[in-house]
């Protein structure tokens, strides 16, 4: 037993594994916060735009100077407006727009029927 003098006490070791996996527990909630945020925002900026957004929008930029690119993105945006009450209107109107479809030189516009696409194209909104 003389041998054995350089034998020392037990020594309490630290133990720091508990903080060491509440960190990683951690950083892993928040990489998967992080990730469901950008995947949301993501998913809404690809939303593609439906036929009756398209059609709104050819219809608010309708170019009233030029009557023939006028008569027809009217007459084509318009038919997804369509219900019972601008039925008749809608027909009676394309049938007077007509004209101005098929002929190589056409009039301008009257101001009478420029103001019914207009309101046309305001009751749908």
């Amino acid at each position: 037993m003389e041998e054995l003098k350089d034998i020392k006490g037990i020594i309490e070791v630290p133990d720091y594994s508990l903080w060491i996996l509440l960190s990683i527990i951690a950083c892993v909630v928040f990489c998967l916060i992080i990730l469901v945020y950008f995947f949301k925002n993501r998913r809404k900026k690809r939303k593609k735009p439906s036929l009756k957004q398209i059609a709104m929008k050819n219809l608010k930029e309708i170019d009233f100077d030029n009557t023939k690119s006028t008569v027809y993105s009217f007459c084509e945006n318009f038919q997804y407006f369509i219900n019972e009450k601008n039925k008749e209107s809608f027909e009676q109107l394309q049938k007077e727009l007509e004209i101005y479809k098929y002929k190589k030189e056409i009039e301008k516009l009257s101001d009478e029927q420029k103001n019914r696409i207009k309101n046309m194209i305001k009751e749908i909104k």
